[in-house]
């Protein structure tokens, strides 16, 4: 089935956006029903299944172009978001149009730095000092290039930085997937529970598995004794389980250290 004028402009907007968190998600919907006068259920129950058949929809007609609305969770906090990202190209390389070459270098050696830190995060005057290290850029980037860069990076959402510290946002870790476990590979994890990228979070003392905060907070419900959930495993979980309830942000001083991969 074709794309109707409410599809259109649905996709339209998050191909301006970005990223939209749930909220965001379920007002552009009811606004793009709404603007065609299509039927738009009010029960939330029914709401959400009409969504979801709108955005596979979407999906459907997108996937030919190498393109997917994706759902992604915040490391940090929990909260659902959602992107328009590309499924074929798996290279940072996409994104040359936005950026220099410099820029992009930079921006390379900002994620390996924050994929190869203990806790999924660098201090930001670490990150601009980062512009030393580049090699293979004809023009240097001044450490104020470099500040301007990272509230480039902010704003249109692929970093996070909280309290000087710079971290990768829900936007990268759900666009750039495959190339930091590509590239990455010998110092990256995947959550145990969820299966997918897992930069910030939990890791088990004795195996190293890994989980994010959230998936700790949901998989050990209930549980009293929590164990790790690697079967070859089994040993008690020894980090407090995180509390989403009050735990809406977690600090940096209970971001547990992961046990890194070895470089290869």
């Amino acid at each position: 089935m074709s794309m109707k004028d409410s599809h259109k402009l649905f996709l339209q907007s998050f191909m301006s956006r970005g990223l939209l968190d749930a909220k965001e998600v379920r007002q552009l919907y009811r606004t793009c029903c709404l603007k065609f006068n299509e039927k738009y259920a009010e029960k939330e129950e029914d709401q959400k299944a009409h969504l979801l058949e709108f955005v596979r929809s979407i999906n459907r007609n997108i996937q030919p172009f190498h393109m997917e609305i994706k759902k992604g969770v915040s490391e940090e906090e929990g909260k659902s978001f959602y992107c328009l990202v590309c499924t074929s190209d798996t290279s940072i390389t996409k994104l040359a149009s936005d950026y220099t070459q410099p820029e992009m270098e930079f921006f390379k050696r900002l994620i390996e730095s924050i994929i190869d830190s203990d806790n999924g995060e660098i201090g930001s005057t670490s990150a601009i000092n980062s512009v030393d290290k580049l090699e293979k850029v004809n023009k240097k980037l001044s450490k104020q290039d470099a500040q301007n860069l990272l509230e480039r990076l902010e704003a249109q959402k692929w970093i996070k930085i909280s309290r000087g510290r710079v971290s990768l946002a829900t936007r990268a870790l759900l666009e750039l997937e495959q190339y930091i476990l590509e590239v990455y590979s010998n110092i990256t994890d995947k959550c145990n529970v969820c299966k997918r990228l897992c930069v910030k979070g939990q890791s088990c003392d004795s195996c190293n598995t890994k989980l994010h905060f959230h998936c700790a907070t949901r998989f050990f419900q209930n549980k009293e004794n929590p164990r790790c959930p690697n079967k070859e495993c089994g040993v008690n979980w020894a980090h407090e389980i995180p509390n989403r309830s009050t735990d809406v942000e977690m600090p940096s001083t209970q971001q547990e250290s992961r046990k890194r991969k070895t470089r290869t």
